[in-house]
């Protein structure tokens, strides 16, 4: 604890004295260099700042609103490194100073000069200065871009008249143009273009060196002629067998047999043939590979066929390690096209696996037990199938002043049984949807029964739903039947007692009801988790509920009890439910921000009158809003005047910001701010005030303000973020605004495991 006293008295030092002490430790000769900055004459779309900053051979330290505090830090342990406590704070909080070199000021001036020459400005001007103020350098650097080059004449030749039609057919798509400005990237672009389509249509053993570019430029009309040259190994690759081991091992002894599995996707498509290696019984059904091998005999090679298969092996549960290799099959020396063999192996993983749980509970005094036991098989069928099967079970004395005795027990047992197929289960084939986008089916069953002296609560779940990938930043998720069913038969003891209460949830949790539907899910995100680079995050969900059961209406199966229609004496819920939630995230040279803006609104009709409880939104707790605890903000302008109620609404605005910023290794701080509410589209009797409208709303979004500080440990994150209101609509509206009310106990905390969002 003093350690660690004596760390936050470090930093909190830092902060204050960093401003100007650091500048009697910086050495006789020697500036800090606090910043770069770039000039550019004229205005260009191919040159922009950010560009030319990269160029930028020694960037300026990193500060904190002009301070220099881990500068500091740095500065004053390092006399003291060879003590252990000083050493750790040198290396782990301090930062080493950046001193101006005018060495590398003129080395970036060369390298500007170079990437300006890329881009087609040749001979273009790049000048530079230091001012030198308090020890402190800043460097300006000055463009003065020449006029850029243009493509006057471009030329293919290529040596082989098959290719040549190859790269015909994806002309327009080439970057290098008649017109363009001359670029060396473009060019590069260009190579790997044609690499990725000559590869894809068998052309096995051609490389990025197989391509190279001519440019003849002539400075007085600034113009430039470029021939593109195409030679070397052009040689088509066709595949001849298809080889697949499913029980690889290293060093197996055991002779192998060879078993030729032919299937076809469709009665008029033709037959594809795969050669299994085993050695005995291999458990493995061989349809199994039937969409996940995408390499196929007779057709051309294809390194996106090949990306692909490794990438459907690597959703097959049982299977870990993967390979594919080709080798040539001898062939005669003037084939136009040339042959391989496919070989692949998979290494299968463990079958089983078991957790049992098993715990004592003491809730206010309750005493009681619980336990689960869950089994998964990643071979179920013989086809890679994830079984995932689990048993649990309660029991507990409880004390309550509504049963008679003040004592009972409670008991709990249920259910849940689920699979996921790495293929499609469906009543379709719809062979290109399945070959193109490789999509997973699930399943899901459960079964819960509570059994209390006031109550016995039933639950059934049952789902069945697909996933899959148009891209590597879209997924998609449809779920065609979702089905929750719950029966509650309470006795006229617990009737009483429910009547007495003004939480609508604890009324709507001990009641009846179905909801099945349907739900889709769209999710784009092209975040790239190697490259620290800004990202777009969009997930849109469209949720159904009652609309096939709704066409039974006039049958037998339903009876009608007070307005509604009713299925084994339950209601079933009718409402479709959209939500949308928008995410940007912005790297900055000492942290990051973080937006996001969601909203959802939820409309029940036909047999509802009002959503599902649990379907409601909710604000409020780690992930929402908060300054507030969990479903304790709103709906609307609606005060619980301290009544322990969950707040909950069919429509809900939220808007969230952070700066997150690293403080040493997997210490990470963030200020933060929410901004949102929830409301109701029509009154709600115990909810007053709580009525959504557009002349209003604005006036009654909720808003905070926070300090968070989280652990992060790659694997996982830890979260500790403390929040206090500064808006709050269940006021009047002349006293929302909670500055001048702030109290310490107004700050509320949370705890939450990764990124809020």
């Amino acid at each position: 604890m003093r350690r660690f006293a004596r760390t936050i008295s470090i930093i909190i030092a830092a902060f204050i004295l960093s401003g100007c002490a650091i500048r009697k430790y910086v050495p006789e000769g020697s500036s800090l260099l606090s910043s770069t900055k770039i000039e550019i004459e004229g205005n260009y779309d191919e040159i922009s700042k950010s560009s030319v900053s990269k160029q930028i051979s020694q960037q300026p330290m990193e500060s904190l609103f002009g301070w220099y505090p881990m500068v500091w830090v740095y500065y004053k342990t390092l006399p003291k490194v060879d003590k252990k406590f000083s050493k750790w704070v040198n290396e782990k909080i301090g930062r080493k100073p950046v001193y101006y070199s005018k060495t590398l000021e003129s080395d970036s001036r060369n390298d500007i000069i170079t990437y300006l020459n890329n881009i087609g400005f040749f001979k273009s001007e790049v000048s530079s200065s230091a001012e030198i103020k308090n020890l402190r350098a800043k460097v300006t650097y000055k463009v003065k871009p020449s006029k850029p080059y243009i493509i006057r004449n471009l030329k293919y030749n290529i040596s082989d008249s098959a290719v040549a039609k190859h790269v015909k057919q994806i002309d327009k798509k080439l970057p290098v143009k008649v017109g363009k400005n001359y670029n060396a990237f473009d060019m590069d672009d260009q190579r790997d273009i044609i690499l990725e389509y000559l590869r894809n249509n068998g052309y096995y053993y051609f490389t990025k060196s197989n391509i190279t570019f001519v440019v003849d430029t002539n400075f007085n009309s600034h113009r430039a002629d470029v021939t593109m040259y195409i030679k070397g190994n052009t040689d088509k690759y066709i595949i001849d067998n298809v080889f697949i081991n499913p029980n690889f091992k290293v060093n197996d002894t055991i002779e192998p047999d060879t078993t030729a599995y032919t299937f076809r996707f469709g009665k008029k498509s033709k037959p594809i043939t795969f050669n299994f290696i085993h050695r005995g019984d291999p458990k493995m059904n061989f349809s199994t590979f039937n969409q996940v091998i995408q390499i196929h005999p007779g057709e051309l090679y294809s390194s996106k066929k090949v990306s692909n298969t490794y990438h459907t092996l690597g959703r097959l549960p049982i299977y870990g390690q993967r390979t594919i290799r080709f080798d040539t099959v001898p062939s005669a020396k003037h084939d136009t096209v040339k042959h391989l063999n496919c070989l692949i192996n998979v290494q299968k993983g463990k079958l089983n696996s078991y957790n049992l749980q098993l715990e004592a509970t003491n809730s206010a005094g309750n005493f009681g037990m619980e336990g689960s036991f869950t089994y998964k098989n990643r071979n179920i069928f013989h086809g890679s199938e994830l079984l995932t099967a689990k048993v649990k079970g309660a029991y507990q004395i409880m004390n309550s002043s509504v049963v008679s005795g003040g004592r009972f027990h409670c008991k709990e047992f249920g259910v849940e049984v689920g699979i996921t197929f790495p293929r499609f289960i469906g009543p379709f084939k719809m062979k290109h949807f399945v070959n193109e986008y490789q999509p997973q089916s699930n399943v899901s069953a459960g079964y819960d029964i509570r059994v209390r002296p006031l109550y016995t609560r039933q639950t059934f779940l049952a789902s069945y739903g697909h996933n899959w990938m148009t891209n590597s930043n879209m997924q998609h998720s449809l779920t065609p039947v979702n089905i929750n069913m719950v029966k509650v038969d309470r006795t006229p003891e617990f009737d009483k007692y429910l009547a007495t209460q003004d939480d609508q949830r604890l009324k709507e949790q001990y009641s009846s009801h179905i909801i099945a539907g349907l739900s889709y899910a769209f999710i784009y995100n092209n975040q790239n988790l190697n490259i620290f680079n800004d990202f777009f995050y969009f997930k849109g969900d469209i949720e159904t509920s009652g609309n096939v059961l709704s066409l039974f209406n006039g049958t037998n199966l339903y009876t009608t009890v007070d307005g509604h229609k009713e299925l084994f004496g339950v209601q079933y819920s009718q409402y479709v439910k959209l939500t949308a939630d928008f995410r940007y995230h912005h790297y900055l040279r000492f942290g990051s921000l973080a937006f996001r803006l969601m909203g959802g609104y939820g409309i029940p009709y036909g047999n509802s009158t009002s959503m599902p409880f649990e379907k409601n939104y909710n604000a409020g707790g780690a992930n929402s809003m908060r300054g507030w605890a969990y479903r304790r903000l709103g709906p609307g302008a609606y005060d619980p005047q301290g009544k322990n109620i969950d707040c909950v609404g069919n429509i809900q605005i939220e808007f969230n910001a952070e700066y997150r910023f690293p403080i040493y290794k997997f210490l990470q701080a963030a200020v933060f701010t929410d901004i949102g509410n929830v409301w109701n589209s029509r009154p709600v009797e115990s909810f007053p005030n709580s009525v959504f409208q557009f002349n209003t709303f604005y006036k009654e979004l909720a808003m905070d303000l926070g300090l968070g500080i989280r652990l992060d440990f790659s694997f996982f994150l830890l979260r500790f973020d403390f929040a206090i209101p500064y808006r709050d609509p269940k006021y009047a509206e002349n006293e929302r605004w909670r500055f001048k009310y702030w109290q310490w106990k107004d700050i509320v905390f949370s705890f939450g495991i990764g990124f809020p969002f």
